[in-house]
């Protein structure tokens, strides 16, 4: 990836259905592969294997992501499928700060959209979430990163304010 480009992935656009793909690549290779198939059957089920292969390749792969072209100023949210990136570039607004701020959230909580119930389950442990927001003039952030993990909140965080000469806000500092 070129040094100009700042890319992130966001989240996975089947939410926690991307484990499926997991047991469908092995399922395809297994019935695409298998010895005991012959004659017209051998056909059908290398084509029932391919597809599903590649029904797992894309489950595991396809989510969104973020990007900033900071050498032709330019920004995108986009989707990924096969690794080929689809999103409209708007020109980079005049960011004022990047914040750095965080929360305890479940565990699941940023992992899929929550259109089902988990009451259910045990609940889950709170873990810390920091958010990284790109503000221009507005009160809520232009953009929002997330992610778990302190020191690439922190590392993004200094990116950001490096390539874009903007100043830091940290919320989280005790």
């Amino acid at each position: 990836m070129p040094q100009h480009l700042f890319d992130r992935k966001t989240d996975s656009f089947f939410g926690s259905l991307r484990y499926v793909g997991y047991v469908l690549l092995p399922a395809g290779i297994i019935l695409g592969g298998s010895p005991w198939w012959s004659g017209a059957d051998k056909a059908q089920m290398l084509s029932v294997g391919a597809l599903l292969f590649l029904l797992g390749v894309l489950f595991q792969s396809t989510h969104h992501g973020f990007q900033i072209d900071f050498r032709d100023r330019r920004v995108r949210e986009y989707l990924s499928m096969f690794g080929l990136k689809t999103g409209k570039w708007a020109p980079l607004p005049a960011f004022q700060y990047v914040q750095l701020s965080s929360n305890l959230a479940p565990a699941h909580a940023h992992d899929h959209e929550h259109d089902h119930d988990h009451s259910h389950e045990d609940p889950a442990p709170l873990v810390p979430w920091y958010t990284i927001g790109l503000y221009s003039r507005q009160q809520e952030a232009d953009y929002e990163l997330r992610t778990d993990s302190r020191e690439d909140a922190l590392k993004t965080l200094q990116l950001l304010s490096k390539q874009l000469n903007i100043p830091i806000q940290d919320k989280t500092a005790n």
